[in-house]
């Protein structure tokens, strides 16, 4: 069974959370940065290879039950992984594109959950990937739609809960897919 241990980024939150102190307004801006800004970033990019790994084991899971030819060839099976794990961050587009390979036209039909409908879900996937990927690249300033986007701690805890829930469904949802 594939899991997401949010063990790191617990504690990465719980480090801004004693920077920040629970103070009202934003953190102060020191030497051109705001104050803890780091720590959010850190948890974006953590979070995103997260889902990465956890979406990488559901698929492997999910292909050795479609392929079971493969899966009692360990040797094989990790031949054709080695074809399929260069398939990207864990945008919504991606993961759809991941299980595509599987005959799965699109993953996330009917995935949703209390205040989290289909939409919702792949709308976070893909502002917590296009975050992930201007920070791994060294964008002083984040945008998403050609927005400005603040990253803030409140921000973070959200992606940190979505990614949570989405851990605890997206397994099970696939598996109704290739059983």
């Amino acid at each position: 069974m594939a899991t997401i241990d949010l063990h790191y980024i617990d504690e990465l939150i719980q480090v801004r959370q004693a920077q920040h102190g629970g103070n009202p307004g934003a953190p102060p801006v020191l030497g051109g940065h705001r104050v803890g800004v780091s720590i959010n970033r850190s948890c974006v990019v953590m979070l995103s290879a997260l889902l990465q790994a956890y979406v990488e084991e559901v698929y492997k899971d999910a292909a050795r039950r479609m392929f079971p030819h493969l899966a009692a060839r360990p040797a094989d099976f990790d031949t054709y992984w080695k074809q399929m794990k260069m398939w990207g961050n864990p945008s919504d587009a991606n993961i759809k594109a991941l299980f595509l390979r599987l005959g799965v036209a699109d993953v996330f039909n009917g995935l949703s959950w209390q205040r989290t409908n289909t939409a919702a879900i792949k709308r976070n996937l893909e502002v917590l990937n296009i975050a992930r990927n201007q920070i791994a690249h060294g964008a002083p300033h984040l945008t998403v739609n050609q927005s400005p986007y603040s990253l803030s701690l409140a921000e973070v805890v959200r992606f940190r809960n979505f990614a949570d829930a989405f851990g605890n469904r997206f397994e099970h949802h696939v598996a109704s897919f290739i059983p």
